[in-house]
């Protein structure tokens, strides 16, 4: 299994808990080791005392009842008699004496807790035992019981105290509890000597035994030397030295010859074999004897744990207090290292977040400013963190820190040599495209066919397209357009100039907009920001669709609505478009499917003007533009800049008409927009005006100054410079027409679809094709005659005439 982690640990903490795991593991150790052995110190301490206090005790009630048990053995034997009978009382008051002591002992609370709880279990039975001895004793007093059941009773009373005998000097290992076992078994073989005792008093009073009781007996006997014989030898010196001087004393002697009389007697000579009163003081004086060896091996036994526990102890102290200063030390030094390696990988994090975070964005801004004055050494330093691992991580570090910094670097020059080369094609295309667009000019000037005039004019549109799309490769790479207007223009001309820069420019739709002018700085990059938001939007919108713009003042400045009625953008993708156009960011080469939304958000970032795509209540989607109020200017008057409720523009053409050679400069100010200028204005194509039947051709509308318009019959403009040529023609109203399409009434227009798709409002009734051809050719004969006349005229024309008023002027 995966061990999971908190990821919000730091590598203090995480090295802490390397190293905290194998120091409690330590610890841990030491401590079990010191326990144990400060506990078997203390246990080898207190088992003197505690078989003192409890031992002893239970060694009188054993005593007690091995005596009571032969009186009643006999009592019971003898039938009866007095003397026996007298000896049973005694006997009986010594035990009564000796549990009252042991019960006293086992009821102290105080003493009890140093026992663990073996050893509390075992003295509660052998309390348990003796104190249930009075139904035994009333069995014996009425004879109720032979004397063979009394002498097994008599046995399991005593049997529980040899357990507490080997619990209370039970030591874990070592000489102590093999001595303390020995002893044990000892006291177990005087047990057998007492049980001998009774079974030959019970004999000698009644006489004889069973065969049963006597294979009881010499079983009893044997037992008692299988047991002498084994553990015997393995006594302490001075207690084996006792225990051999009674075996070759002449108890011991006496007692040895006594049982191999009552072996050889058998079952119905065993009362007559030993005399009583030699039997009853051999036994004495060897129940006497066996229990002093007991009582002096279990004092050695104390006293030698005694000793050998405060050695343990002060060894266990001594021990203890090493470990504990090993301990110690390792926390110290863990803590030391841990804090050291915390210390050098906070160093290593320090720096990488400083690259990530400061240095490298520092040296990428500088790299945008065009400052190549990296020093590597000092924006990419060596990190001297020692030479073990964590040295040779930072010196990698450093190494890939110096490469972040030189790639930053490469890229930088890389950018800015995309980005030259970029500017360079876009400002080749623009030259090529200015130079096409002065061509179609004098091409439209000189043309006499209308369908040839009309194909100009496609191509005269599909060329600005490409100048706006030559000026966005200038903006991706950082650099301002050529365009530029020095006065203010009005905001509808602004977004009739945008929409005639878009391919589908027949389905955009222009609203009515308040008389509100664009300073004329940021004119081009408004303009160009509107066309590329409609073009956007004829683009995801169906074809039978309109595209329809909205413009009105509110406290911040001017907004501009682009709203089509296509399928729309999900939500994410709206706040991630959103995101982009809100955020100035570096032109990514993969992005090419994001050109426009860069091109707008740096456009609007440039001039501080706000966009931002929001769906629409039914379908489709919005772009709203914000226009500060800082780059708006408000012209004398009010009102509104569109004489209907819509405008549909056409394509930017220009409306050229021809312009002699070396005509001044201002003759010309009515062509293309890079090619003329911000301050001229465009004349009206022929036939727009009520009556003239002529249907209107596809045109640019550049954007109009805001200024009064001239009246359409005033003064011309100044007399052309001597020498150069005649200017353009004036328009005169139904002057190209034929007789039966002049003077039109109003009611008999229709609106129709010009030429190039544009629609427009035909002032007079339907239209044949006979009818279209004659009025293109009335208006090809009217262009030559104007060419004749102004060749004629001596005053010099008036360049260009201004646009009548009624168009937004």
């Amino acid at each position: 299994m995966r061990l999971q982690y908190p990821h919000r640990r730091s590598i203090r903490a995480k090295l802490l808990a390397l190293l905290v795991l194998p120091l409690a593991s330590t610890v841990g150790m030491w401590a079990f080791g010191a326990a144990s052995a400060l506990g078997d110190a203390w246990s080898l301490t207190r088992v003197a005392q505690t078989y003192q206090y409890f031992g002893e005790p239970v060694d009188d009630v054993v005593e007690a009842l091995q005596a009571e048990r032969r009186s009643s053995v006999a009592y019971l034997a003898g039938g009866g008699r007095d003397f026996a009978g007298g000896q049973m009382a005694t006997d009986r008051e010594r035990t009564t004496r000796a549990v009252t002591v042991l019960r006293e002992h086992a009821a102290d609370t105080n003493r009890l807790e140093e026992l663990d709880g073996r050893q509390r279990a075992r003295l509660a039975r052998m309390v348990k035992a003796v104190e249930g001895i009075g139904a035994l004793r009333d069995d014996v007093q009425y004879r109720d019981i032979p004397w063979d059941e009394a002498l097994k009773r008599y046995s399991e009373v005593i049997e529980p105290s040899f357990k507490v005998r080997s619990s209370l000097g039970a030591l874990r290992s070592g000489d102590l509890a093999a001595r303390t076992a020995v002893v044990n078994e000892l006291v177990r073989g005087r047990e057998m000597l007492s049980r001998e005792d009774a079974m030959i008093t019970a004999g000698q009073t009644a006489g004889n035994l069973t065969q049963g009781q006597y294979h009881d007996l010499v079983g009893t006997i044997d037992s008692r030397r299988l047991l002498y014989g084994l553990y015997a030898p393995e006594l302490p010196a001075p207690q084996r030295a006792l225990y051999e001087d009674f075996t070759d004393g002449p108890v011991g002697s006496a007692l040895e010859g006594m049982e191999a009389h009552i072996r050889a007697a058998g079952a119905e000579q065993v009362g007559s074999s030993v005399m009583h009163g030699h039997w009853r003081a051999t036994l004495d004086a060897s129940l006497n004897e066996l229990a002093g060896i007991d009582r002096s091996g279990g004092r050695d036994i104390g006293e030698r744990a005694r000793d050998d526990g405060v050695a343990l102890l002060v060894s266990a102290l001594a021990s203890g207090g090493v470990g504990l200063l090993a301990v110690a030390v390792s926390i110290a030094v863990s803590v030391r290292i841990s804090r050291d390696l915390g210390t050098r990988l906070t160093a290593l994090r320090d720096e990488a977040l400083a690259l990530s975070g400061t240095r490298l964005p520092e040296v990428m801004h500088r790299l945008r400013r065009g400052d190549e004055n990296v020093d590597t050494g000092l924006d990419a330093p060596v990190l001297n963190l020692g030479h073990d691992e964590i040295g040779q991580v930072g010196r990698a570090f450093g190494t890939v820190q110096r490469a972040a910094v030189e790639a930053a670097l490469d890229q930088a020059r890389l950018r800015r040599g995309v980005s030259a080369v970029f500017t360079n094609l876009a400002r080749r295309s623009q030259v090529l495209l200015h130079r096409q667009l002065t061509l179609l000019d004098t091409m439209e000037r000189r043309a006499q066919d209308p369908v040839e005039l009309e194909d100009l004019f496609r191509l005269d549109h599909m060329t600005t397209r490409m100048r706006r799309h030559a000026e966005g490769l200038l903006i991706l790479s950082g650099n301002v357009p050529g365009r530029a207007w020095r006065r203010p223009v009005r905001m509808v001309e602004v977004v009739r100039a945008a929409v005639g820069e878009v391919e589908d420019y027949p389905r955009v739709a222009v609203r009515r907009m308040p008389r509100v002018a664009l300073n004329g700085p940021a004119v081009a990059d408004v303009l160009h920001l509107l066309a590329e938001l409609i073009e956007n939007a004829t683009a995801f919108s169906p074809p039978e669709t309109k595209v329809t713009v909205r413009g009105e003042r509110v406290p911040g400045g001017f907004v501009l609505e682009i709203s089509d009625r296509g399928l729309g953008m999900s939500r994410e993708r709206l706040e991630e478009a959103n995101r982009r156009l809100c955020a100035v960011q570096d032109f990514d080469l993969p992005d090419t499917d994001r050109l426009g939304l860069f091109t707008v958000g740096r456009l609007a970032a440039r001039q501080g003007v706000r966009v931002t795509l929001r769906a629409a209540e039914d379908r489709g989607t919005v772009a709203v533009v914000l226009v500060p109020q800082t780059l708006l200017v408000v012209p004398d008057g009010d009102g509104e800049d569109a004489e209907t409720g819509e405008f549909r523009a056409g394509p930017d053409t220009g409306g050229r008409t021809a312009v002699p050679a070396g005509a001044p400069a201002g003759a010309a100010a009515g062509r293309s927009m890079a090619a003329a200028g911000p301050a001229a204005a465009v004349p009206e194509p022929f036939g727009a005006e009520p009556g003239t039947g002529v249907p209107a051709l596809p045109r640019r509308r550049p954007p109009v100054l805001v200024r009064e318009p001239a009246a359409a019959d005033g003064p011309a403009g100044p007399a052309p410079a001597p020498g150069a040529p005649a200017p353009l023609p004036r328009r005169r109203r139904q002057e190209v027409l034929s007789s039966q399409l002049r003077d039109v009434p109003p009611q008999r227009r229709r609106p129709r679809e010009g030429p190039a798709g544009a629609h427009t409002e035909d002032r007079g009734g339907e239209r044949s094709a006979e009818d279209a051809r004659s009025t293109m050719a009335a208006f090809a004969r009217g262009t030559a005659r104007g060419r004749e006349r102004s060749e004629r005229a001596a005053d010099g024309a008036a360049a260009v005439t201004t646009a009548r008023e009624g168009d937004g002027g």
